[in-house]
């Protein structure tokens, strides 16, 4: 072989080997479990950038089509920063990725809803309003008038990832979550999952979305 034709080889070599190197380098800076981040999605001429709850710092957040599209979706004419609650990870610049959006709200509390905690699902509409959140300790309805006791549930979780819970001293309460997306109609806040309350024969549509409590 020449010596030409050797030293080809070994640049091709060193390329494969280059190229190969990068990609696990890229794999490796997003490696890890998904994190649940909360907090203010501030965005600018430069992208995006997420003002934690509770932090004073701003992280850098990676170029994310869907964001784009979900920012541009709930947030109100003249708005640059609204309220997010997703699954990511963070890599060792501190640089965010978005794996999933929960919620993006520009209306509510932000990161004063503490909502989340308790529940391993929450479940909202704003007219007529009312809220459910889904927990170890059964159902709880809260509505523009009252909010009432606990009441304990009968859940279960379908193939098609929907979840029912049907009260079980109450057979008039029913809640059902479906694994779409959800808009509310009137505040435009975006959620990952819709839900249905049957009340008494009544029925109500609604948006959800997931608790930080461990579902059974």
């Amino acid at each position: 072989m020449s010596a030409f034709l050797c030293q080809s080889a070994r640049i091709t070599l060193a390329t494969a080997v280059l190229l190969t190197s990068g990609c696990s380098l890229l794999s490796d800076r997003w490696a890890g479990e998904p994190q649940r981040l909360s907090g203010l999605l501030e965005q600018s001429e430069s992208g995006f950038v997420l003002r934690q709850c509770g932090r004073d710092n701003a992280q850098a957040v990676s170029a994310n089509d869907r964001l784009d599209e979900l920012f541009a979706q709930s947030a109100q004419p003249g708005q640059t920063a609204i309220f997010v609650d997703l699954l990511g990870r963070v890599d060792s610049a501190g640089r965010v990725r978005s794996d999933e959006v929960l919620r993006m709200q520009s209306h509510g509390r932000g990161c004063a809803d503490r909502s989340a905690d308790a529940a391993q699902w929450v479940a909202v509409q704003s007219k007529p309003a009312w809220r459910v959140s889904l927990a170890a300790n059964g159902l709880t309805r809260n509505d523009a008038e009252r909010s009432y006791p606990p009441q304990p549930v009968v859940s279960e979780q379908l193939p098609d990832g929907s979840l029912s819970a049907r009260g079980l001293e109450d057979a008039g309460i029913e809640l059902w979550l479906y694994p779409q997306a959800c808009q509310d109609a009137i505040t435009g806040d975006y959620f990952h999952m819709s839900a249905t309350l049957l009340l008494n024969g009544e029925r109500y549509q609604g948006c959800a979305y997931q608790g930080r409590q461990t579902a059974p």
